[in-house]
């Protein structure tokens, strides 16, 4: 089993290319802690923060991880998803009690979870998660504890909310189309280099200049509506 804080620096490696894409700061896992979805890493050359998606990775040890190219690599901000990192979260009862804080994490050959360890050196029962926010872990008092006893009473309507209910039902659905187009038609621009820094509305970085085309940056320029100057400003 290899630890997380064994880890943290490692050097990540493209077999490709054969060059070092960055070095490990972080590993989310998904919101069950059962196994690490990306690898944070920073690139000292481009001083960028970056995703790796752990399925891309080919093999690792004490010295390295070694990915097989770099299809899978991503700037850190042009995804938004429900991920932790869990070490330094604390860690409370629900009757308010501190339990201890997240020291460590135990992954298998696959970067599965095995173990969440405490300060304490003690282990963590996942069965016994209740709920996780941004910093915090509440544990519950027992296993059949469920989170649905905290959810907030639903807000009682009056007759006349009742009333502008029941005509507004009667109106016409709207169909709500989702942003994301469909980009097999654009894997031609995979491998091209991005000819000027594409941002998002938000201000977000999608791409940076000079840097190759992926799968990923074409799914994020799709997502956030900028496969068109994506496609303008590509360089063959």
């Amino acid at each position: 089993m290899e630890k997380l804080s064994e880890l943290l620096g490692k050097p990540v490696i493209n077999i490709f290319e054969a060059q070092i894409e960055g070095y490990v700061k972080n590993i989310l896992l998904d919101d069950k802690f059962q196994k690490a979805l990306w690898l944070e890493i920073f690139d000292d050359e481009n001083q960028e923060e970056k995703l790796v998606d752990v399925k891309s990775i080919y093999s690792f040890n004490k010295d390295a991880i070694m990915l097989k190219n770099s299809e899978h690599i991503i700037l850190a901000n042009t995804i938004i998803q429900k991920q932790f990192s869990l070490v330094g979260y604390k860690v409370y009862s629900q009757t308010g009690k501190f339990i201890d804080k997240v020291f460590d994490i135990e992954f298998d050959n696959r970067l599965h979870v095995k173990n969440i360890l405490l300060k304490t050196q003690n282990i963590l029962d996942k069965k016994l998660i209740l709920s996780i926010g941004k910093n915090i872990i509440i544990q519950k008092e027992n296993k059949t504890t469920k989170l649905s006893t905290f959810a907030p009473n639903k807000v009682k309507t009056n007759s006349a909310t009742n009333n502008l209910v029941e005509i507004m039902e009667t109106e016409p659905k709207q169909i709500v189309v989702p942003k994301k187009v469909l980009t097999t038609s654009f894997d031609f621009l995979i491998g091209r280099k991005v000819g000027q820094n594409l941002y998002a509305e938000n201000g977000q970085l999608i791409a940076k200049k000079q840097s190759k085309i992926t799968s990923h940056i074409i799914d994020a320029a799709s997502q956030n509506g900028k496969l068109k100057e994506l496609t303008t400003y590509s360089l063959t």
